[in-house]
């Protein structure tokens, strides 16, 4: 089998635009102008969508005609045609799974052509941004006719480690099992017992490839060793040993790359949610690419693999919805084939807020999805998220979209403008902001039971803000397992002593552990001097730059990881303001106490610790001690720069841990840090970019415009700040710094030499980088 990367040399154009040579993955959303009459709206951060053509020359040779030759495309956001030599040869309407295109009767010996026509002028049809486009990686596969089609790796057992091979060839095919370089078992297809395994979890994860050979074909797939099961008696256990999921979701744009999947920009993602304390994602609200999956499994994070964000209820007008009943068990099989030899996939969610739960024929859908799934793989649970608050409201006949039967797939205009109404979970986004806690006393006892009665088809019932529900299923429904799919921060400390104390209940899962474009702020502490359009969420524990926020250090001590208190601040520059607040965040409050300019500014000082008191010091002189109440207590103090420090006490007032905040020195640097010193050929590279003093201390009141300049053979992929209300861009090479911040991705090119990278702004030196490409 050849495999031939094919993201190069590709001519893009829009409807009205003239054609331009793009690399692939290529976002074409993310360069759409924005205007606040965009139909997708907050929606899509109000980018619109539009008709792409892609188009592509590429040379076959002699000796490849009449063998098989495929297409085969990651992702492509949507309803996308292909054809070769102007013939169609295939084409996909779900978004979000990969899908071929078999040309090998299309192609001829020498130059061909392929064009890719992608729809995304349907608006709105997405609850988030979607991107538009080839937004993942292209690859043209040639092999022989007698190929192998599939192989899957599953474990039967663990001690001894077994593993069984299934492999669909129609030659026969022989099996080699390395770990690393060495050969550590071979046979033929079915059971193979590895010797001396090393299993795979979150906390050792350990790959294995698995070759597999035959006359004609060689197909090389990696894999983990390890045992899941999963309980009412003894809840979720990986190896024989019960995990509580420390849960986020996460949606599948990466900031300001935009829609665009790379597995370098996974990769960091993953890694950064694991160091600080995640050990689960899940997937929200569509499945994981490649590249996300590859990266879950080399550094040990569970995931929740999820299908769709709803079944046959629009959720936005043109949305999957509308076909729905024709494609979802293509497209589930799309996800349970690109997860299963996974082994950091534990789960399979096939929906996210689905009131037809609440309704008997919606629970038959519930049931048919779930044994679809079970027929594609019966080695994970499934699941699915419910909002129990919505799924009371369904029962009571409101908030249900009502389909008429009268749906066109043609554009809306301004004068016909989609007059949508609050159904499913934009109706519970209104109602979480309105009514805050009130929703969640709505939604608990008997009928809030009574409504999720549909849903338990699945083994593992998912409840999205449902936490009044816990106590209530255990006491009454023991024998169910079940999974807060969906929760606000704020709720932890009273939803992590129950994870811990109930079986059945097997983790938590935040709304969210990143933050992402649309949904365009929703949950951000909107400051009125900052102007724009909303672009980004404002619901991320981590921003998009990868910055941890106070909620994320919330989430650490609350899960018993941080032992040391954490001091935030709110933002002293913006003091004379009231922010519109979401209900996602619970605080914008700053880790920093360098505040030059706003000396005696009353200061709101917030400290997270597992403690029963916190003493709060300045310069070494304790300011007060206050009792700590859900791991979080608060103070108030006029700004004087220095030393500030918190103390957590136990219930005697002993000192537990102490930890302090810093006020930087007067000068100020751009401290400029790449990510890696050094890159392959065509890797990215993050360079997060602080004002800072000579020491590295982040001043975060400095917002002032950032420019970048890059020197070499690399390009400028993105650069941007995590500011939620902006009408900058990310295809600039400027960009304002928000809270002191802002970042950089870079692409190198394809040969070696040195990448020079220069950031200025005004009023302070410019600094250099070099990073080479090896």
């Amino acid at each position: 089998m050849m495999i031939i990367n094919f993201n190069d040399n590709w001519t893009f154009k829009t409807e009205t635009g003239t054609p331009e040579k793009v690399c692939l993955p290529h976002d074409a959303m993310i360069i759409e102008k924005r205007s606040p009459d965009c139909l997708n709206g907050v929606n899509s951060g109000y980018f619109h969508g539009g008709k792409y053509t892609y188009e592509k020359s590429f040379e076959i040779k002699e000796e490849q005609i009449g063998k098989s030759i495929e297409l085969h495309f990651g992702g492509v956001y949507q309803n996308c045609t292909v054809f070769i030599n102007g013939k169609e040869v295939g084409s996909h309407k779900y978004g979000y799974t990969p899908f071929s295109a078999d040309i090998s009767d299309f192609v001829a010996k020498g130059e061909n052509t392929v064009t890719v026509k992608d729809d995304n002028s349907l608006e709105p049809n997405c609850r988030w941004y979607s991107g538009s486009g080839i937004y993942r990686d292209v690859n043209l596969v040639v092999r022989e006719k007698a190929h192998i089609k599939s192989v899957r790796i599953e474990t039967v057992s663990i001690s001894p480690a077994v593993i069984k091979v299934s492999v669909d060839s129609p030659n026969e095919a022989e099996i080699k099992i390395y770990d690393g370089d060495t050969l550590v078992a071979e046979g033929t297809p079915g059971e193979i017992t590895i010797p001396d395994a090393k299993l795979w979890s979150a906390e050792t994860p350990n790959l294995y490839r698995c070759k597999v050979i035959t006359d004609t074909d060689e197909v090389s797939e990696f894999f983990g060793i390890r045992e899941l099961k999963w309980s009412h008696e003894s809840g979720l256990k990986i190896n024989g040993k019960r995990v509580l999921l420390r849960g986020g979701c996460i949606h599948h744009d990466n900031g300001v790359l935009g829609a665009c999947e790379y597995y370098d920009a996974a990769y960091r993602r993953i890694k950064i949610l694991k160091e600080n304390g995640f050990n689960a994602v899940r997937i929200a609200h569509n499945p994981a690419s490649k590249e996300v999956l590859e990266a879950c499994d080399k550094l040990g994070m569970y995931v929740m693999n999820e299908s769709f964000d709803g079944w046959y209820i629009p959720k936005t007008y043109h949305d999957y919805a509308r076909y729905f009943e024709t494609q979802w068990k293509g497209d589930i099989s799309s996800m349970v084939e690109t997860s299963f030899n996974h082994p950091c996939v534990i789960m399979y969610s096939v929906g996210n807020e689905v009131t037809e739960t609440a309704t008997k024929h919606g629970g038959e859908v519930c049931a048919e999805m779930t044994a679809y799934t079970h027929l594609l793989d019966s080695t994970r649970p499934v699941t699915a998220g419910i909002n129990v608050l919505l799924n009371v409201y369904s029962h009571m006949g409101i908030g249900v979209y009502k389909d008429k039967g009268d749906y066109k797939p043609e554009p809306l205009t301004k004068d016909k403008r989609y007059k949508e109404k609050k159904t499913g979970s934009a109706l519970f986004n209104a109602f979480a902001n309105k009514l805050g806690k009130l929703m969640f006393i709505m939604s608990t006892g008997k009928k809030g039971s009574n409504a999720i009665e549909y849903a338990t088809p699945l083994d593992i019932v998912g409840l999205n803000y449902g936490s009044g529900q816990y106590d209530y299923q255990v006491s009454h429904f023991p024998e169910r397992i079940f999974v807060g799919s969906e929760t606000m921060v704020s709720d932890l400390p009273y939803n992590w002593e129950r994870v811990k104390k109930y079986p059945q209940l097997v983790g938590d899962f935040v709304w969210a552990a990143w933050d992402y474009l649309g949904e365009a702020c929703i949950g951000d502490w909107t400051y009125h001097s900052y102007k724009g359009l909303p672009l980004l969420a404002g619901q991320g524990m981590i921003d998009i730059t990868g910055k941890p926020l106070a909620a994320m250090a919330f989430m650490q001590t609350v899960w018993g990881l941080r032992k040391e208190p954490f001091i935030c601040v709110k933002p002293l520059n913006h003091a004379h303001e009231t922010p519109s607040t979401g209900a996602w965040q619970f605080t914008n409050a700053i880790d920093s106490w360098s505040w030059e300019g706003y000396e005696g500014v009353k200061a709101e000082v917030e400290v997270f610790a597992d403690a029963d008191f916190v003493t709060l010091e300045l310069g070494g002189k304790p300011i007060v001690t206050k009792a700590v109440k859900d791991f979080k207590t608060k103070f108030n103090l006029p700004y004087a720069p220095g030393i500030l420090t918190a103390k957590a006490l136990d219930k005697n007032k002993n000192v537990i841990s102490e930890s302090s905040l810093k006020t930087g020195k007067s000068e100020t640097v751009l401290s400029v840090n790449p990510e890696k010193s050094w890159v392959n050929k065509n890797e990215l590279c993050y360079i997060p970019i602080e004002f800072t003093d000579s020491e590295g201390i982040l001043k975060p009141y400095i917002e002032q415009r950032v420019t970048i300049e890059i020197e070499g053979n690399a390009e400028l992929l993105g650069f941007g700040s995590a500011l939620c209300k902006t009408d900058e861009v990310f295809n600039k090479n400027y960009h304002n710094a928000h809270r002191g911040r802002c970042l950089a991705v870079i692409k190198a090119g394809n040969t070696e030499g040195a990448i020079t990278v220069k950031v200025s702004s005004q009023g302070v030196n410019t600094t250099v980088k070099t990073i080479e490409v090896k």
